[in-house]
């Protein structure tokens, strides 16, 4: 799936990076897609759900849409074309 993807914030935070970004679903016929942060690996994350026709998908970190280890990667299955999130990494 395609995404389209806004860096809103980058910032230190202690000796980690934390980087805030905007994703929006932007393709009707997949429900995976991964999402690359620019960090090197992801140690933890928060979600702020903006919409979601679906209501229930599943995100994973240093990953890709195939489940294949991929640092600094975003995994995101059982979403659809429209839904919108905030997601804040943290990591290095």
């Amino acid at each position: 799936m395609a995404f389209t993807v806004t860096k809103v914030d980058k910032q230190s935070v202690g000796a980690r990076l934390a980087v805030t970004l905007e994703v929006t679903a932007d393709a009707a016929t997949q429900t995976i897609g991964s999402v690359d942060t620019g960090m090197k690996i992801i140690d933890y994350f928060q979600l702020g759900v903006q919409s979601a026709a679906t209501g229930h998908f599943h995100v994973g970190i240093n990953v890709d849409a195939v489940g294949a280890a991929s640092n600094g990667a975003i995994a995101v299955t059982g979403i659809a074309s429209g839904d919108q999130f905030f997601i804040t990494v943290y990591g290095r």
